[in-house]
């Protein structure tokens, strides 16, 4: 069977009957939970666990778009402000299908971490199962490291793995491996974020589509690339550009991205005659977590077939 058959479904449909089908998978699940007890954690986040993508979508679309995957980023920032998107993946952690939630810090979008202490109080609240610690884009890695170092007995204490974004400043490439390695070297180092913000930063000369790529094969050619989960946050471009590579190169476990759902509400539908799936360049205008449920057909027919595609990319 297809993608298309084993993944997606008509998402008409699902509009009329999807609350009713995840009520009865939380009841199901919630049901044997207690039943069985407790369950213990297990470390989600190995470097043998099978590659996966993360699906990033206005609220209004996780039910439809998310469970695609087992694989989660959630964004800190919308879990802070909007409740029904904390509770979805609340109970998308409680369900027995292995899903593996990692809850981003929020400096990409805010232009600075949360507190590590309010980074915990969300993470509990959406149910994730590791924390991106504070990082700092444009300084030198040891600022990160310092303040890795400093939070991450909080952040374990309190049941989380931990996942180490390195950075730098501008074209410093060799501080950025600086950071990556102490991140290899550090067993209380779960995962290590491959940033769309620091690796072109790090490698300025370097487009910035294809800059993690190139970072990627580098730590390989040196032998350094280290045995632990690699999550490769965001896409700088359509999904075909960089995820094929990486995963030719057993290099990624996971990577996010909106592009699938928000450029297929936008109007753009992937096509294999582009190189990287996308016909146009990245398109700026950020995600509206607030965009409303469309009942437009064309537009849903729009996601089916962008998430199709890049879901695809990982199971050939």
């Amino acid at each position: 069977m297809g993608v298309d058959g084993r993944l997606l479904f008509n998402l008409g449909h699902l509009t009329n009957h999807y609350s009713v089908v995840w009520s009865s998978v939380f009841q199901y699940t919630r049901t044997r939970r207690k039943a069985s007890g407790d369950i213990t954690m297990t470390n989600l986040f190995t470097n043998d666990v099978k590659p996966a993508f993360c699906v990033i979508a206005p609220t209004a679309y996780l039910e439809m778009c998310a469970l695609q995957s087992k694989a989660h980023l959630v964004l800190a920032h919308i879990v802070d402000k909007t409740p029904a998107y904390a509770n979805f993946y609340l109970k998308v952690s409680q369900l027995d299908r292995g899903d593996r939630i990692i809850m981003d810090n929020g400096a990409f979008e805010l232009g600075e971490s949360y507190a590590p202490d309010k980074l915990i109080e969300l993470g509990k609240k959406c149910g994730a199962h590791a924390i991106v610690l504070p990082d700092y884009p444009w300084k030198p890695s040891l600022v990160t490291i310092e303040a890795a170092q400093q939070w991450i007995p909080m952040v374990r204490e309190a049941g989380f793995q931990t996942m180490f974004v390195p950075q730098s400043e501008t074209g410093d490439m060799e501080d950025w491996i600086d950071g990556y390695m102490w991140a290899a070297d550090n067993p209380d180092i779960d995962i290590i974020g491959m940033s769309i913000l620091g690796i072109p930063t790090a490698l300025s000369h370097i487009p910035a589509a294809y800059a993690r790529v190139v970072m990627t094969e580098l730590l390989i050619d040196r032998g350094v690339f280290a045995e632990k989960y690699h999550h490769y946050l965001s896409l700088n471009a359509g999904p075909a550009l960089e995820i094929p590579p990486l995963l030719k190169s057993h290099a990624i476990n996971s990577c996010d991205s909106s592009n699938p759902v928000w450029m297929a509400i936008l109007g753009h539908e992937y096509s294999k005659n582009t190189d990287s799936y996308l016909a146009v360049k990245k398109i700026k205008k950020e995600v509206d977590f607030d965009y409303p449920l469309t009942k437009d057909q064309a537009t849903l027919d729009r996601i089916i077939t962008n998430l199709a595609m890049t879901i695809e990319l990982f199971n050939e």
